[in-house]
């Protein structure tokens, strides 16, 4: 399969989905063959609930090329997309305006016909409200904020460390693989990026803040 590039004419009439689609196996294959990167573009909760493992969801509902940037450092990583029926040709224009011109592929079908293939999938624990309190008693969790520096230093959870993105990718091939890990941003976005991220590095305890600090009926009480 030909690699997508911006002369592909993705603006024009031709349509790069019609090279680019491929089925299950293929998408394994290449992801293996390519050490590709696998984005899922669906929606945190979707995402939450299954996925390919391995796989970081970053949610085209969302900051999707601020976070892309930070996530995928090389504008030549080969990259395999996950989207949802009707936006792969979105994603594949924002990836194309961010500098990525090295998508090798995006599943036929979107994730269900990964589902229905019977192969592995991973699900991503979240917790709202009063289980985040009680979450946040535990001695041994790892709390870690990543939103911004900015608005980490106007008000945190206490005893959370502060991680971006781009911070976290780097360090979370050394992180303690045994340990917990309760993330946390504005609304849930960034930190099922960074659960993906985590995961995808076998760290298995990781939790998620559904809806972020925003869903929380108090606050300060954290």
């Amino acid at each position: 399969m030909e690699e997508y590039h911006k002369s592909s004419g993705l603006d024009g009439k031709f349509n790069p989905l019609d090279e680019l689609q491929i089925d299950v196996k293929d998408f394994v294959i290449s992801a293996v063959k390519n050490q590709a990167i696998i984005i899922d573009t669906r929606s945190a909760d979707h995402y939450a609930e299954a996925a390919i493992p391995g796989s970081v969801n970053i949610g085209l509902n969302g900051a999707f090329t601020s976070c892309l940037t930070a996530v995928i450092p090389n504008l030549n990583q080969p990259i395999l997309l996950v989207c949802d029926d009707g936006t792969a040709i979105d994603v594949l224009m924002k990836l194309s305006r961010a500098g990525f011109n090295n998508c090798i592929g995006v599943l036929l079908g979107g994730f269900k016909t990964w589902l229905d293939s019977g192969r592995p999938i991973t699900k991503t624990s979240r917790i709202v409200n009063d289980d985040f309190l009680r979450t946040l008693k535990k001695q041994d969790i790892v709390i870690i904020d990543v939103r911004n520096e900015k608005d980490f230093k106007s008000n945190h959870i206490k005893g959370a460390i502060h991680l971006s993105l781009q911070d976290l990718t780097t360090e979370a091939k050394a992180m303690d693989k045994e340990a917990s890990y309760l993330l946390y941003c504005v609304n849930g976005y960034r930190s099922m990026i960074a659960a993906s991220i985590l995961k995808g590095h076998q760290i298995i305890n990781v939790i998620d803040l559904k809806g972020g600090i925003k869903a929380l009926k108090d606050p300060k009480a954290a």
